[in-house]
């Protein structure tokens, strides 16, 4: 890789593990960005497996400052990791131009109930979660766990709002919990990528780095700021996302 396309994609790469390390979704622009800098396809995949893999070590940081549940969350992280097993071998038969817009409504979707629903993840009653929502987390984040394994771009606004809608944990938990849960997928789709060579370390260690170091700084400013201010970027987030899946696509 020439110095300056290098250079570029470093750039790229923290300024992105910025909002990595807040509440995710940065894939929907590092990996066009990649690709577009001339890194082929399947590698740019293959590096961000262990872009997820260090911006995960991020979930100790929510962890220090008490924001992180283990107990409750890390059930889910194991099915995340299967689920990124069998994604990382899917031969995907729909064409990304029809993900994208599948994701772009979901986008919408997620965008309405933010607004729609003003309290919506910012002081969630600690209740008991019941047996059918139990049951449908899980197998809703097995589903997630798929997909992160062979795209991954909005995986972890996904988690956001599953924690927030079906375990009732405020953005900022849900935001712990996710970076928790996608190290699990990262670590076990990067031993899918690397056992068939797709993953150019000379790369993606270097930028895994900066990556982490991103994603630090992301995390303090959602710890500082909080739950409020989590769910307005959210919603700036997503907007920008739906304008670039379904118009400028």
């Amino acid at each position: 890789m020439e110095p300056l396309i290098f250079i570029l994609a470093a750039i790229i790469t923290f300024l992105t593990a910025i909002i990595a390390g807040m509440i995710g979704g940065s894939y929907l622009i590092l990996i066009p960005a990649l690709i577009w800098l001339g890194i082929p396809t399947h590698e740019v995949i293959g590096i961000t497996k262990i872009l997820t893999i260090a911006v995960g070590f991020v979930s100790i940081n929510y962890w220090m400052h008490g924001k992180l549940d283990l107990k409750s969350t890390f059930p889910y992280a194991i099915l995340v990791g299967i689920g990124s097993i069998i994604g990382s071998f899917i031969v995907i038969g729909i064409s990304e131009n029809i993900l994208q817009i599948i994701i772009g409504v979901l986008m919408i979707l997620i965008v309405l109930i933010l607004i729609l629903n003003k309290n919506f993840g910012l002081n969630p009653i600690k209740i008991k979660v019941k047996k059918h929502i139990l049951l449908l987390s899980v197998v809703l984040f097995f589903i997630l766990g798929i997909y992160d394994g062979f795209y991954a771009a909005a995986s972890s606004i996904f988690a956001v709002m599953l924690f927030t809608s079906l375990l009732n944990k405020d953005f900022v938990e849900s935001v712990a919990s996710a970076r928790f849960i996608e190290f699990f997928g990262g670590v076990t789709a990067a031993f899918v990528f690397f056992a068939n060579d797709l993953i150019d370390f000379k790369i993606a260690l270097p930028l895994a780095a900066l990556f982490f170091a991103g994603g630090w700084i992301g995390s303090h400013i959602t710890i500082k700021k909080g739950a409020n201010f989590v769910k307005g970027v959210i919603i700036i987030v997503s907007v920008a996302f739906i304008i670039k899946l379904l118009i400028f696509r």
